[in-house]
């Protein structure tokens, strides 16, 4: 028993260690993460105003900012999806995939007009 609980005691003190000696932080990780998704936030409120006003004007302009922004969303999910294998996920995938296409389908074709 005494020779379990020592061995216990020496992974114990050999992860610690080897967690002193890692380059990686978790509250840096964890930092990043909060930045990445009120950065997303941010940009979906904003995309969503500046589309909100140029619609009437400026179509070429609402079709890119929502290509690019749709874009973003399935970069963002993607890992998301790769770590939890949740469907939902792979629904706004597929979602963003089609609407990245078609607007910037819609980008393209006005401009060569």
């Amino acid at each position: 028993m005494s020779d379990l609980l020592n061995n216990s005691e020496s992974k114990k003190t050999e992860i610690l260690e080897k967690s002193r000696k890692s380059k990686l932080d978790e509250g840096m990780e964890y930092a990043d993460l909060r930045g990445t998704k009120t950065g997303i936030v941010i940009y979906a409120i904003v995309a969503a105003v500046i589309i909100g006003f140029s619609i009437p004007d400026h179509i070429i302009v609402v079709n890119a900012i929502a290509s690019l922004s749709f874009a973003w969303v399935v970069g963002g999910t993607l890992s998301y999806y790769r770590f939890t294998k949740k469907k939902a996920y792979l629904l706004c995938i597929i979602a963003s995939i089609a609407a990245t296409i078609a607007f910037t389908l819609m980008v393209v074709l006005e401009a060569i007009r």
